[in-house]
């Protein structure tokens, strides 16, 4: 009887797993709808982080990816949340984060998607940072994709 229990919770505790991961890749199914049918989806970013306590807890993540000389990307970002509390960028060794290569946060609107032609075969790096008034207190989701628009010359 012990034994039939035990293995009852781990059923159900791995049922749990088995739906949040596909509640995540559902995420990124809708959030991926925003290239449409013409731009190939490569790479998603995802952020969820517990809730900050206190301004000097981290208020996002970066991550590296490679990118191909003479190929057009996008890179998009999307929230339940909304945008406009978010930024992504891409930089690189000669331009931080700072002054990126491309942002959603650019203008004093958010977008919620940037475009970049490639002109260096090279690791880059996309950052999803939060803005710092609205980040205390708050869980810190979002999910930032790539996608592949089109090879130029």
């Amino acid at each position: 009887m012990h034994r039939n229990f035990i293995i009852l919770l781990i059923l159900i505790f791995s049922g749990f797993k088995l739906f949040s991961q596909f509640d995540d890749r559902n995420r990124v199914f809708k959030c991926a709808q925003i290239f449409g049918d013409s731009i190939t989806f490569l790479n998603d970013f995802d952020i969820n982080q517990p809730k900050r306590k206190i301004p000097e807890d981290p208020n996002g993540t970066e991550w590296e990816v490679y990118l191909m000389n003479g190929t057009e990307y996008r890179f998009a970002i999307c929230s339940q949340t909304g945008i406009n509390d978010k930024i992504m960028r891409l930089y690189n060794e000669e331009n931080n984060e700072e002054y990126p290569l491309g942002s959603t946060g650019l203008k004093k609107r958010s977008n919620p998607y940037f475009d970049y032609i490639c002109r260096k075969s090279d690791i880059y790096k996309v950052s999803i940072r939060f803005k710092k008034e609205n980040i205390i207190g708050k869980q810190l989701t979002a999910i930032g994709l790539l996608g592949f628009i089109r090879k130029v010359n």
